[in-house]
């Protein structure tokens, strides 16, 4: 390879090696990413901070909580994999996969609510506080 070659590869590998905290930092705002994986840097101005995962059925017209220990094995892998996604993927980390667990464990139920709710260090006041998302999902 000729050294004009290696130069300027050696120059694009520093201005992305560079670059990438400031992309980082973007995707762990925008999607709420793990901010210690993916090789960032945005680790250093956030916290490791929990994801809760929260289920309710709506039979008759009232709401009530599901406790996952009264769902089945399948049911309770795919809220695992729901926290484990969420913690990891953010919002890119769709829940899916557990409404279709709970159709499947509940035929009888009218509809679903998974309610996913992350802790978050808020830039502004410098305190801890929480985003929630609520999804709601009818049975077919």
């Amino acid at each position: 390879m000729p050294l004009a070659a290696k130069q300027r590869l050696v120059v694009a590998a520093l201005v992305v090696l560079a670059a990438w905290p400031l992309a980082h930092r973007a995707l762990v705002a925008r999607y709420g990413l793990d901010p210690w994986r993916f090789f960032g840097w945005a680790m250093y101005c956030t916290p490791k901070l929990p994801v809760r995962v929260a289920l309710r059925e709506r039979r008759a017209g009232a709401v009530s909580e599901i406790a996952l220990r009264d769902l089945p094995r399948p049911a309770r892998r795919a809220a695992s994999r729901l926290k484990k996604g969420r913690a990891l993927w953010g919002t890119l980390a769709s829940p899916a996969g557990l409404a279709a667990a709970l159709g499947a464990s509940r035929p009888d139920a009218e509809g679903f609510e998974i309610v996913v709710e992350r802790w978050f260090l808020d830039p502004a006041t410098a305190h801890i506080g929480t985003r929630r998302d609520v999804y709601e999902y009818p049975v077919q």
